[in-house]
């Protein structure tokens, strides 16, 4: 840090380096308190988890920034990084600050921390539809202001932001009733101002504290009325990355419908989107008109508050989806979250992990619902068994979201997880899964494929290859109805390209072939216009 101007900000990349990482340091230390603080919207217990995560992302592109990089570009990427890799509303209120905190900062370091604090606090505004008084958002304008007239070189003006926070976050129990009802401050607030407290004591030289500040906690009888009522955690917390999006605003008005509070940050190419829905199947399908989905992640924060501040034991089960039909199915049996991946589309390990810590289950069942994604899953597994709160991930091996399906439908409550995974094995075992799709290249073998050929799989082998992709599919029900007595029924999930006359085509024909009930759902999923099951 240099000086010049008592009112200019010299920043240097090694100072912006360190003082993102001082913000990550401190909202770590301090992440389990502001979860038990979280009441707004709903006191789902996330907040310190989404805001640590969402800076550790900051933090490790901080870190391996290039050692001449400046100020800009290091606060520049470690935004980016934040957008990607944040979670929940202060996850995404917290990229945006520090994305415009980034912009106010020239690539000379010449920028003053007025400028870098007046733009953060408009990005932060600007990625809520509905910016509410008592939140991140107040924090982020007092600050503003006040290093507005602040004087002195950084460290000092920076201080003056630390001041402002803590006043501005004291304070916001008189602007949101609900704080004030429950007897504490927002957490979101709190997890902002922490975020001031390490920015500021890295660039003065101070070390992290090595004991967390108490924060209080919310009112009990509040907290078991909240519980009770009806309406309150009904719905997911839905997040999504969306590449592409041309129409951002029409897509923002899509997804906000009557009632919904969107959040939308853009970044380069790339668009994160935050809301809360009952129907998180319908923000998956909107994201994918609009745009390429690179990341959906749905919570259900019902069951996420229950595992809180309830105790509740029964195991969560994190499901991997791919198309709307088959978030829709997911959700409705009873996941309590759904990450997008599959064929072509792996998730990461940091993705399955995140939606395991999550749900907040001591016992967390993941279906990969593809191999490919199942060492993810194994791997996310032993990150959560050695986490500061350890949980138990149990990893069914399965290769297909209708096998998905049938797993989840033996889903029971009140009975210990081993006992719940040897029914899912149970009704795996019961169920037959055929895939047809077309060839990616030539296959030779005992049933010779030619590239772009239809064919059709059953329970993971080449059974059969045609001229038509539902003549294949009508040969493979056929095919999969002679090979289990006494199967009743035929579900078939109809892929993202495939219409209504089509799937009722196809559906009449199976019926009339094998004399078996066919139901069928639109499971919207990419690369198998047919995926069918048989039980």
């Amino acid at each position: 840090m240099t000086h010049g101007d008592d009112s200019i900000s010299a920043l240097s990349g090694p100072d912006v380096r360190r003082m993102i990482q001082g913000a990550a340091g401190w909202v770590a230390l301090h992440r389990e308190a502001l979860n038990q603080i979280n009441v707004f919207p709903v006191p789902d217990g996330d907040t310190g988890a989404n805001l640590g995560r969402t800076l550790a992302a900051a933090s490790q592109a901080a870190e391996e920034a290039d050692a001449e990089a400046t100020a800009h570009e290091i606060a520049s990427a470690s935004a980016s990084a934040a957008l990607l890799g944040g979670r929940g509303s202060s996850g995404v209120i917290g990229a945006q600050w520090l994305r415009g905190f980034a912009s106010g900062l020239e690539d000379d370091g010449g920028a003053s921390l007025a400028a870098a604090f007046a733009a953060a606090a408009d990005a932060a505004r600007s990625a809520v539809t509905e910016p509410r008084d008592g939140t991140m958002i107040s924090v982020a304008a007092d600050t503003a202001a006040a290093v507005q007239s602040a004087q002195g070189d950084p460290a000092q003006q920076m201080q003056v932001a630390v001041d402002a926070a803590y006043e501005s976050v004291e304070y916001t129990p008189e602007q949101n009733p609900v704080l004030k009802d429950a007897g504490v401050v927002d957490a979101g607030a709190r997890g902002l101002e922490f975020m001031l407290r390490g920015m500021a004591g890295a660039l003065a030289g101070d070390p992290i504290p090595d004991v967390p500040a108490e924060l209080g906690a919310i009112d009990p009888g509040w907290l078991a009325r909240r519980l009770d009522s009806d309406g309150d955690f009904d719905g997911f917390c839905t997040e999504l990355v969306v590449a592409g999006v041309e129409d951002i605003e029409g897509l923002r008005e899509i997804l906000a419908g009557d009632d919904e509070t969107v959040m939308l940050a853009p970044d380069g190419d790339d668009l994160r989107i935050h809301i809360h829905t009952v129907e998180p199947a319908d923000a998956y399908a909107a994201a994918d008109r609009a745009g390429r989905i690179r990341v959906f992640r749905a919570v259900d924060m019902r069951a996420q508050a229950a595992r809180t501040h309830e105790s509740q034991s029964d195991p969560a089960v994190v499901a991997v989806a791919q198309g709307s039909g088959f978030v829709r199915v997911f959700t409705e049996l009873g996941a309590a979250a759904i990450v997008s991946g599959g064929a072509a589309d792996n998730p990461s390990v940091e993705m399955l992990f995140s939606a395991a810590e999550s749900v907040k289950g001591e016992d967390v069942i993941i279906l990969p619902n593809n191999h490919n994604v199942t060492p993810a899953a194994e791997r996310a597994g032993e990150l959560a068994a050695a986490a500061d709160e350890p949980q138990r991930v149990h990893v069914v091996h399965n290769d297909s979201q209708a096998e998905g399906v049938a797993a989840l439908t033996a889903l029971i409550g009140g009975v210990p997880a081993e006992d719940v995974l040897e029914e899912m094995q149970e009704a795996l075992s019961a169920v037959r899964i055929g895939r047809v799709t077309h060839a990616a290249r030539t296959l030779e073998g005992d049933i010779p494929i030619t590239e772009g050929q239809p064919f059709a799989m059953l329970d993971g082998e080449i059974v059969g290859a045609g001229d038509t992709i539902d003549g294949v599919a009508l040969q493979l029900s056929e095919r999969m109805s002679d090979s289990l007595s006494g199967a009743s029924l035929f579900t078939v999930y109809v892929g993202d390209e495939v219409d209504e006359d089509r799937a009722d085509a196809l559906a009449e024909a199976i019926e009339d072939r094998t004399g078996l009930e066919v139901d069928l759902i639109d499971g919207g999923q990419p690369h198998y216009p047919w995926l069918l099951a048989l039980e």
